[in-house]
């Protein structure tokens, strides 16, 4: 495949990923306005938010475990194609619902469809390009992801919600019909003709000792993700349970923070480039990341802008999911490469629910948000720390191999 396909194909595999991302964040941005479209009485607004929330978060964690098994059995392509057909389809019927049920259903499936995209994206894209272009290229697409994020936090309360909807979905057809050209990679094709070997079997998966230890510390690995995340979702209540005497924004909170990570995205494949290791790069982001948190000791000094950088500080430590992906799809062989790759990610993105939990309860105990937030990352750092210790470095690695044995035929 020539320079120029190559691009075509990561363009518009990122576009698709600017799409996920641009779902996910309009959704916390436009909740107020849905809510009271569909009719729910102001008191009810956090409960009824959370329900979505909850539907979400179950379609994502549900929806990447079952692209990455359609993505090992039919292609990369199959996967990402039907994903963002199920997305296009669901935010449309969203955008037309005055009911709540529905609606909520809507949401759930819509995240079904999305959840996939980019573990599959960089699966594909992993096995069609040189080694050494990996982790920049998935620098590439993660960032446009937060290029979505902005979008949505920007322009999403410049509309009506049922336009911004109305834009994903037809955004969603047109990346379809782009995609409608691209072929799978020669790897995957290979594999796919050894009928003898099992591909997106999540039984033969798990039976694999050696599989659920690589499965088991790629997701400490990326779990700190998710605890960085928990920064920006309350913004307002960290700055006040640290100490600050000025309030903060929400939606610029949320600005900086995509700001961070926007670099970080960058920042960690080159990294991984000098240092020729994927996990010196992730290992570099957790170290930003307690220094980062830990700047919250300062409670009552820190003023708005200190916080907001703060924030930027924590985003760029939260740009490593690129090089971290890449560094999970290299871990497996082609027949399970996708499955165990979203199947880390949902499992990560799982943890938010006990982050969630975690934090808060530490807080109280404590009487303190700084204690709180440095014993919590403290644990995430030292299961990171012990997860990349025991994963192999898979810099320049061929993808060419596979998982489990070959079935013998009778």
């Amino acid at each position: 495949m020539d320079n120029k396909n190559y691009k075509f194909i990561i363009f518009f595999l990122a576009i698709g990923y600017l799409i996920d991302f641009y779902d996910l964040s309009l959704f916390v941005v436009v909740r107020v306005p849905i809510l009271r479209s569909l009719g729910v009485p102001e008191e009810d607004f956090m409960r009824i938010g959370a329900y979505m929330f909850n539907a979400q978060a179950l379609g994502l964690v549900l929806g990447g475990v079952l692209s990455g098994i359609w993505s090992d059995k039919f292609g990369r392509l199959s996967a990402v194609r039907i994903g963002i057909l199920i997305y296009s389809i669901a935010i449309i019927i969203n955008a037309f619902t005055t009911d709540i049920q529905l609606f909520t259903a809507m949401r759930f499936i819509a995240a079904l469809g999305l959840a996939g995209e980019f573990a599959a994206s960089i699966t594909l894209l992993s096995e069609i390009l040189p080694a050494e272009k990996r982790g920049f290229v998935s620098g590439v697409v993660y960032s446009f992801g937060i290029v979505g994020g902005m979008l949505a936090a920007y322009i999403g309360s410049a509309f009506h919600w049922q336009t911004m909807f109305l834009i994903g979905g037809g955004a969603g057809f047109i990346i379809l019909l782009a995609r409608i050209s691209f072929a799978d990679s020669i790897l995957f094709k290979n594999i796919k003709l050894k009928k003898n070997i099992a591909r997106g079997n999540v039984k033969q998966l798990l039976a694999n000792k050696a599989s659920v230890l690589k499965i088991l510390a790629l997701t400490f690995s990326n779990i700190p993700f998710w605890f960085m995340a928990f920064f920006v979702n309350f913004a307002p209540e960290i700055a006040k349970q640290v100490g600050m005497r000025e309030a903060v924004n929400q939606s610029i909170s949320l600005a900086f923070y995509f700001t961070g990570s926007f670099f970080g995205s960058h920042l960690f494949p080159y990294i991984a480039k000098l240092a020729a290791s994927r996990r010196i790069a992730v290992l570099s982001a957790l170290i930003l990341m307690v220094c980062a948190v830990s700047l919250f000791g300062l409670g009552s000094s820190l003023n708005t802008y200190s916080f907001y950088f703060i924030l930027c500080l924590i985003g760029l430590a939260s740009g490593y999911p690129g090089i971290f992906m890449v560094l999970a799809v290299e871990s497996f062989g082609t027949n399970q490469r996708t499955t165990a790759a979203s199947m880390i990610s949902s499992l990560s993105r799982a943890s938010l629910v006990g982050i969630n939990t975690l934090v808060p309860w530490l807080a109280l105990h404590y009487s303190n948000m700084w204690y709180a937030s440095m014993i919590s990352v403290a644990i995430f750092f030292f299961l990171g720390i012990i997860s990349l210790y025991f994963l192999k470095e898979t810099n320049n690695t061929s993808l060419d191999f596979f998982e489990g044995t070959v079935a013998k035929n009778n």
